[in-house]
């Protein structure tokens, strides 16, 4: 017997979704750049952050409420 469908152990399965959802996030960060959050970034050696930038920035990248 035939089959039309690979065997695919769970291991692939969940790469495969990752790879899946991956793609399709960074399709709709191209087709719309306005959505996208700015990544912070500092120098090496020229300075640092200032005080609650990482708070503020996973709340708006997490969509998260008060």
């Amino acid at each position: 017997m035939v089959r039309n469908r690979l065997q695919s152990s769970p291991l692939s399965v969940v790469a495969y979704r990752a790879i899946r959802e991956t793609e399709v996030f960074l399709a709709e960060c191209l087709r719309h750049p306005e959505r996208a959050v700015r990544i912070p970034a500092v120098r090496v050696g020229s300075g640092a952050f200032p005080p609650g930038l990482a708070e503020s920035f996973w709340k708006e990248v997490l969509d998260l409420d008060d």
